[in-house]
């Protein structure tokens, strides 16, 4: 790659480069071209055979190829030929890499262009043979999703028998959700008030709640009789059923949980009003039946109604968001005046770039500018800066909302999409910041920034931030432009970080039911004390001349990752708790804290 190309130019060649080897080796013909589209320039249409059917593969590149992975989708023919099958949804889309568990290798792109055509193969493979379907149960919660007419929140205790619930429903700006099930109607219509919400009281409902004793099995229910076997075994269960149909005018909802390791999944199915074609014997006529026979006309019978009178009548079906505490805690993990005028860059506005950007006022510091293109939701808020009323917004607007608030005199702009989007059209925009830190643990973006840095696109020093499971260990890289070091030399060539604390950080992370749904567990007081420690050696390089590109390493409770039996590199095994070093990039001089 010339140094001279800017980074839209360096795009454009690999995607060419990429383009004539989907051509060379696979035959591929490109079936949509437009430059000018930001997201996915070009897509491409291979044949292949999976299975002894012919699929035809829609292969497309995004903007920023190599340094985030094709999309890939059939053709609608293959599509019907095909689905349904697990990782494959209904925008005929595969899902094939966990972008937490997985990044594409910037270094080889037609590697990459091979590897995401192997691995559509191996999944439609192992959908056709059957295989994988154990993987609709694993990612139930997506597939359930797809097909919801609608979404609820849920603060539900979960339970071993059926019982009634409460439905609550309320309106909330910039949420989607329709309203929440709870246990008492005081406790959900506390937690809509306490967010300032509006509950619309007059709509409020008893709602059965049945916990299955199995996860659903695909195919997932679609009708009444679906509803009937998926509960037959579960006498309980189907008593409580019938018994509520019996006493409730339809459409009438279902609230329903299912555990797995440990972890529970939640949705509705609705049973909708009675109704069905019958064909009379007399000339064939045709008429709607919206009532049982032998009974009155508003008279209802649940169990003879779902198995014998309207067994083919479809449900509908919403989506459940848990929002226990103790469910977002489990999913969210276990100022001094010479800085003020500094202005600071973060790119990232998770949980730790948020605390970073709130700490940045600690120091004296208020010109900030915020990038991060994702929005914030219930799975982010038990360690972010932003917390519940904030679910829906940028993550950049949620956090310049609240540090605003609490900041009157902050000056703080915000770009609420990729940083290399913000880059390619707009290269020096980073270069008027006198410390860009970079809190968004996708390796290939920070590779990008480096080699931008190195060429000196970006003129000013970056700093490298990341946290290992558990805090176990938090981690920065401060790299001063003229340095021009090359990240990749401080990690091996299996992506391993040579001062990592744990040997085997990815074993530690964490998975719900869904696809992308793997994060890394760690908890908000020790994110915290990372921060803090974390600032004194911000604050230190900002005032020190010269400055040196350095590492920082900071070392968690090292005691509690051994009773834990967590394995620590050979390098901490004698490690103390909460402690940190520091090593000079240019000569690897360790000193200790």
């Amino acid at each position: 790659m010339d140094d001279h190309l800017d980074l839209l130019d360096v795009y454009a060649q690999i995607r060419n480069e990429s383009v004539e080897y989907l051509i060379s080796k696979y035959e591929a013909i490109i079936v949509e071209k437009n430059e000018r589209t930001n997201d996915y320039p070009v897509t491409l249409q291979i044949k292949t055979i999976v299975a002894d059917y012919e699929v035809k593969l829609l292969i497309s590149l995004p903007f920023n190829f190599p340094d985030s992975f094709p999309k890939v989708k059939l053709d609608e023919h293959s599509f019907r030929k095909l689905y349904p099958l697990p990782h494959l949804s209904k925008s005929k889309t595969l899902c094939l890499f966990d972008d937490v568990l997985a990044s594409p290798n910037p270094a080889n792109p037609l590697g990459v262009i091979d590897a995401i055509i192997q691995k559509a193969k191996e999944v439609l493979t192992k959908g056709v043979s059957k295989q994988n379907f154990q993987d609709y149960t694993d990612e139930f919660e997506t597939y359930w999703d797809e097909d919801s007419k609608g979404s609820y929140l849920s603060i539900v205790e979960p339970f071993e028998v059926p019982k009634e619930v409460y439905l609550v429903p309320f309106t909330y700006a910039n949420w989607r959700q329709q309203g929440i099930f709870a246990n008492q109607k005081s406790d959900a219509i506390n937690w809509v008030q306490n967010l300032g919400g509006t509950v619309r009281e007059e709509e409020i409902a008893k709602v059965l709640y049945i916990p299955l004793s199995q996860p659903m099995q695909f195919p997932f229910p679609k009708s009444n009789r679906d509803i009937y076997h998926l509960l037959k075994d579960n006498k309980l269960a189907i008593q409580a059923l019938s018994e509520y149909l019996t006493k409730h005018k339809r459409p009438t909802k279902v609230l329903f949980s299912m555990q797995s390791d440990g972890d529970y999944s939640w949705g509705v199915w609705e049973h909708l009003p009675p109704m069905k074609e019958v064909v009379l014997k007399y000339k064939g006529w045709k008429r709607i039946k919206t009532s049982m026979d032998g009974f009155r006309k508003d008279s209802r019978h649940g169990l003879l109604e779902i198995v014998k009178e309207f067994p083919k009548r479809e449900i509908a079906k919403y989506s459940v968001e848990d929002v226990r505490a103790v469910r977002l805690k489990k999913r969210g993990g276990d100022g001094k005046s010479e800085n003020h005028g500094l202005k600071i860059a973060i790119i990232g506005c998770g949980a730790l770039g948020s605390h970073i950007a709130q700490s940045m006022f600690d120091i004296g510091i208020e010109h900030l500018l915020l990038v991060d293109y994702d929005v914030l939701s219930f799975e982010n808020i038990n360690r972010h800066l932003c917390g519940a009323s904030d679910v829906g917004q940028p993550k950049t607007e949620a956090v310049k909302s609240k540090l605003r608030k609490h900041y009157p005199t902050s000056q703080i702009h915000v770009y609420n999409r990729d940083v290399l989007s913000l880059l390619a059209f707009s290269p020096n925009a980073l270069n008027s910041y006198d410390l860009i830190i970079v809190a968004i643990s996708h390796f290939p973006t920070e590779l990008r920034l480096n080699q931008l840095q190195i060429q000196g696109l970006i003129n000013k020093p970056m700093l490298h931030v990341w946290v290992e499971p558990y805090l176990a260990g938090g981690h920065a890289i401060w790299i001063n432009p003229e340095d021009k070091i090359h990240l990749k030399t401080i990690f091996d060539e299996s992506g391993a970080y040579k001062y990592q604390i744990l040997k085997d950080g990815n074993k530690y992370t964490k998975k719900e039911l869904g696809c992308n749904t793997s994060y890394v567990p760690y908890g908000v007081l020790e994110l915290k004390r990372f921060i803090f420690d974390l600032m004194l050696f911000i604050k230190q390089q900002l005032n020190t001349e010269p400055r040196r590109s350095k590492v920082f390493t900071w070392l968690g409770n090292i005691t509690e990752q051994r009773k834990s039996r967590r394995l620590l590199a050979p390098k901490w095994v004698g490690a103390t708790d909460f402690s940190t070093r520091f090593y000079d990039l240019e000569n690897n001089q360790e000193s200790v804290d």
